[in-house]
Formats: C-alpha cells, structure tokens, sequence
C-alpha cells in the first residue's frame, strides 16, 4: 500500500431549502450550486458557468443536458 492509497478524501454537502420544493442550494466541500424548479424538472447553475438542466421521464428515464457558459 502506498501513501496515496491509505489517504481519505474528506467530502461536505449540505442542501438548503430557499423555497420548498423549487429552489434549493447545495452547499459542498468543492463549492456550490443552486436547483431551480421542482423534482421531475429542474435547471441547476454551478459555480464555474455550467448549467444543467434534468427531466425525468415515466419509466425511469432522465434526459439531461449540461452547457457551459461562454
């Protein structure tokens, strides 16, 4: 085993209701986003410019799209 095996990497997040169940903010140890909408449509910003935007279908199928700002 070599020193970098035997390190573990410590991880935060947190999720904070702004407006219950349609903005969020997600607190974590390598930054911070903000959901905006409901459960089964949603569009998440980051911190870096990226957008995502999710939509879960009937059957267990999600459709997602990611784009960076420009």
């Amino acid at each position: 085993m070599t020193s970098e095996e035997a390190v573990m990497p410590v991880h935060y997040h947190q999720r904070v209701t702004l407006i219950p169940k349609l903005v969020h903010l997600h607190l974590g140890s390598h930054g911070w986003s903000v959901t905006i909408g409901p459960r089964r449509a949603h569009i998440t910003l980051h911190k870096h410019g990226r957008r995502t935007a999710s939509v879960r279908l009937p059957g267990g199928l999600v459709w997602r799209r990611s784009s960076r700002r420009r």
